[in-house]
């Protein structure tokens, strides 16, 4: 994709998003109503599941006011995108809160890959901060989420698994598949993080005088498997210059003035 560099060994990858292209516009204009509803919003006649609707809603409610919790939800949200482009999974579950305009309570993104093999992503984001450099913001980044989710895995929560599962019946259409996927679901749930596929993802939001290291984040990655706190593993790592310029061009599509300027 334009004005994204992806790196990648194994299960860890780093993409940079250079500058926000056309392509990766494109990309978040055309997949916005399944992004935030599920695929259920593309056949639905429901008013708040057009275009229109959606963006509003986005911009007005969805995305916190406060610094720390809008760059995590923009975080979030570029890398479900990203997770569309770059991966062979299919996420099934909606960015939006089913039962709140708050953050969700459960799982930030659930997905399946090729194989229908369940994946649990946790998303953390933000900018560099005390850190010297992006490698060590996005590694702390995606310590956090490992840590979130190996607490929250293992505790005896069955409301965890009962908003997955409401997540997943609200965001599919397919019939057969929603039951197909709900089934893999109800026989992944239990108290343990072991036996779960998880992807962890860091973003950094922070200029390019500093590149994130693919050989730290594979160290990482083979300190976490060691660890044995989960069953399989994936990392995406990401940085990007500001959250700022998304939550711009969102304000465009709201205005209906998307001219398509590129930003730094």
């Amino acid at each position: 994709m334009e004005g994204i560099v992806e790196r990648k060994n194994g299960e860890t990858t780093i993409l940079e998003v250079k500058y926000l292209s056309e392509d990766l516009k494109k990309k978040i204009q055309d997949e916005l109503v399944e992004i935030c509803h599920g695929e259920y919003a593309l056949v639905s006649d429901f008013d708040e599941h057009s275009f229109e609707a959606t963006v509003k809603e986005l911009i007005n409610y969805r995305i916190p006011k406060y610094k720390n919790k809008k760059i995590g939800a923009i975080g979030e949200l570029l890398l479900n995108v990203m997770m569309r482009e770059f991966t062979d999974m299919k996420v099934v579950s909606p960015f939006f809160n089913l039962e709140e305009r708050n953050a969700k309570k459960g799982f930030d993104i659930i997905a399946v890959d090729s194989n229908m093999e369940l994946w649990i992503i946790e998303s953390k984001a933000g900018e560099l901060g005390k850190y010297k450099n992006s490698t060590d913001k996005v590694c702390e980044r995606i310590n956090a989420a490992k840590n979130d989710l190996d607490i929250r895995l293992n505790e005896h929560n069955s409301q965890l698994w009962l908003n997955a599962m409401n997540s997943v019946r609200s965001a599919l259409d397919d019939t057969s598949e929603k039951n197909t996927i709900l089934n893999i679901l109800r026989d992944n749930k239990s108290y343990s993080s072991c036996d779960k596929n998880v992807v962890l993802g860091g973003t950094v939001f922070c200029v390019f005088d500093t590149k994130i290291d693919l050989a730290k984040i594979e160290e990482l990655y083979n300190s976490i498997l060691k660890s044995k706190k989960f069953s399989k593993l994936k990392l995406i790592a990401i940085q990007k210059q500001t959250y700022q310029a998304i939550i711009d061009f969102l304000a465009t599509l709201v205005e209906n003035d998307y001219y398509g300027q590129i930003d730094s």
